[in-house]
C-alpha cells in the first residue's frame, strides 16, 4: 500500500463534543469561525482556512480554557487540514498539542486514539516509521478498549503497523498484526477489500520466505480471489502473487493450477515492461519449466528460446544465467529429438566460456 492510499484511508477529523445533533453556526462562539474555515478550505483558499481555524481555536481557549477537549478536537482538525496541504511540520505541532490536552483525560480515549493514529499516519507518509510505529501501537491499545465500533479503524492501524514491521524484516510481529487486522475486518462482516488482499499477500510472503508453502499457497490464493473480484489483477502485488503461487503449484506437481497463473504473469509483465525485459525472461523461464515438468517440450522450447534471447541481449553471452538457460534449452531440444541443435548451442556456450577464462 502506498503512503497516499494510507493517508486517505487513515486520517480522521474529530466531531465536536457539544451535543450529539449538528451544531448550528450560531450555537457556539467559535462555530462561525470553524464554518468559515471549512468553506475557505473547500474553495481552495488555504491561507484563509488556516486563519479561521486558528481564530476558532483562540476563541475556544478564551471561552473554555486552554486544556478543554474542544480545543484539542479543533487542533486535530487543523492538523488534518495542514496534512492535506503537505504542511507536515505544522500538522505535527497541532497533533502534538491536541494529544497533550486529550491524554490528560481518560474520558477522551476515543479522540486520543484517533489523533494518535493521525500522527502515526503523518510520520508514515514521510517515511519516518521509527516515529510512526510506536504511535500506531499506542493507538491500537486504545482502540482495543473502545469495543467493536472501532474495528475498522483498529484494523487499518494494525495493517499499517504490520507493513512497517514487514518492511523491517520483523516477520513474526508483522504476521501477528496482519492476522489481527484480518480478524477485525472479518468481524465487521463487510465485503473483502483490496486492503485485505494486501494483508493476505504479505502473509503469503512471510510464509514463503520461511519455506512454509503449505500455509503460503492458500493465503496467496485468497488474495488473488479478492483482486480478481475487484478487477485489479494487474497491480504489482497481484502479479507477484500469481508468479509465486504458480511456482509453488509447479513444485507441488499441480501443473493444471500452475500453468494459468504463470501464463498470466508472463502476459502482465510483457504488457507492463515490454518484451525484452529481464523480468519477462524470468516469467518465460518459469512457464517453460512448468511445461518441461509435464513433458510438454513443444510448448517449453519457444519459451526457453525467447528467454535465452532476452538474457543474452541484456546480460551478454558469458553471464552465468545465460549459460544456465542454454543448458535448459538444450535439454528441451534433446527431448524433442533435436540432438544436433542442442549440441550446436552447447558448443557455442562452451566456446564463450573458454574465451572469457
Amino acid at each position: 500500500m502506498n503512503s497516499n492510499k494510507l493517508t486517505l484511508a487513515a486520517i480522521f477529523t474529530l466531531v465536536s463534543l457539544v451535543g450529539s445533533a449538528p451544531v448550528s453556526a450560531q450555537s457556539t462562539p467559535w462555530s462561525a469561525a470553524t464554518a468559515s474555515a471549512k468553506a475557505a478550505s473547500e474553495r481552495g483558499d488555504n491561507a484563509a482556512a488556516s486563519m479561521f481555524y486558528k481564530q476558532a481555536i483562540d476563541i475556544q481557549k478564551t471561552t473554555l480554557g486552554a486544556d478543554n477537549a474542544e480545543v484539542a478536537i479543533s487542533l486535530n482538525n487543523l492538523a488534518v487540514f495542514y496534512q492535506s496541504q503537505s504542511m507536515f511540520p505544522q500538522a505535527e505541532q497541532s497533533y502534538r498539542q491536541a494529544l497533550a490536552i486529550l491524554q490528560k483525560d481518560p474520558a477522551q480515549n476515543t479522540s486520543t486514539a484517533l489523533t494518535l493514529n493521525n500522527l502515526a499516519a503523518l510520520y508514515h507518509d514521510q517515511n519516518m516509521d521509527a516515529k510512526a510505529a510506536p504511535m500506531y501501537a499506542r493507538a491500537l491499545k486504545l482502540f482495543a478498549t473502545l469495543g467493536p465500533k472501532f474495528n475498522s479503524e483498529s484494523a487499518a492501524a494494525a495493517s499499517t503497523l504490520a507493513d512497517i514491521n514487514f518492511a523491517q524484516n520483523q516477520y513474526d510481529n508483522a504476521e501477528a498484526l496482519y492476522l489481527q487486522a484480518v480478524s477485525l475486518w472479518n468481524a465487521e462482516g463487510g465485503p473483502e477489500t483490496t486492503d485485505m488482499a494486501d494483508a493476505f499477500f504479505h502473509l503469503g510472503e512471510i510464509y514463503h520466505y520461511a519455506s512454509n508453502n503449505t500455509d503460503a499457497a492458500p493465503v496467496y490464493a485468497h488474495a488473488l480471489s479478492i483482486w480478481e473480484n475487484a478487477s485489479q489483477m494487474d497491480n504489482a502485488n497481484s502479479i507477484s502473487a500469481q508468479a509465486t503461487l504458480g511456482n509453488i503449484y509447479r513444485a507441488q506437481g499441480k501443473y493444471a493450477q500452475a500453468e494459468p497463473l504463470l501464463a498470466r504473469t508472463l502476459q502482465a509483465k510483457e504488457h507492463k515492461l515490454g518484451s525484452d525485459n529481464l523480468e519477462v525472461a524470468d516469467s518465460l523461464n518459469n512457464l517453460a519449466l512448468a511445461y518441461y515438468c509435464e513433458s510438454k517440450y513443444d510448448a517449453a522450447e519457444p519459451l526457453y528460446r525467447r528467454a535465452l534471447e532476452i538474457r543474452e541481449k541484456n546480460l551478454g553471452s558469458s553471464d552465468p544465467v545465460v549459460l544456465q538457460t542454454i543448458q535448459f534449452y538444450a535439454g528441451v531440444l534433446r527431448q524433442e529429438g533435436r540432438k544436433a541443435d542442442a549440441e550446436k548451442i552447447e558448443a557455442r556456450a562452451a566456446a564463450t566460456s573458454v574465451a572469457h577464462l
